[in-house]
């Protein structure tokens, strides 16, 4: 139903997967905990290191994020907020991103100020950041509170 909201392609040629939770928090854990994994299952299998993660996002982050990056061992990278300016700039986000992100956060609602991030943008950046360095680096959309209202604007 809500791939159906966002127009995800669904079917032979399903591309949106997800599961069912209680709590932003736990989607965070449980979002984060698959991406690390993933990505330590292909650094192994290409025989490189696969102990220091990381996760580009925003100084705006809510502090569950800061939580799961202690917990679960991985380097929280943010980008700075500028004055008049409160979340995650995409072009600064996708300079910041090696071979040891295993995402980048973007947060759709904003804890400070409600605004959403230029996923959009944001992914046009990765992906092409992904196709010169031929890595694969996802984009995970905090939607905890933005989520229920984006499907409504243009």
């Amino acid at each position: 139903m809500i791939a159906h909201l966002f127009h995800a392609l669904v079917g032979d040629d399903e591309t949106a997967i997800g599961v069912d939770i209680v709590g932003s928090s736990e989607a965070i854990m449980l979002a984060g905990l698959t991406l690390k994994r993933k990505w330590q299952a292909r650094r192994k299998a290409h025989g490189k290191p696969y102990d220091k993660p990381n996760i580009v996002t925003g100084a705006n982050v809510q502090v569950c994020w800061e939580k799961y990056a202690r917990y679960f061992e991985v380097e929280l990278k943010k980008v700075k907020l500028k004055k008049g300016y409160y979340i995650m700039d995409p072009v600064e986000a996708v300079d910041m991103v090696d071979e040891n992100t295993i995402c980048v956060a973007a947060i759709l609602g904003s804890t400070l100020t409600g605004e959403f991030v230029d996923v959009k943008l944001l992914n046009e950046l990765l992906a092409e950041k992904n196709n010169e360095t031929g890595r694969d680096t996802p984009i995970h959309v905090d939607a905890a509170g933005g989520g229920f209202i984006a499907p409504f604007f243009s």
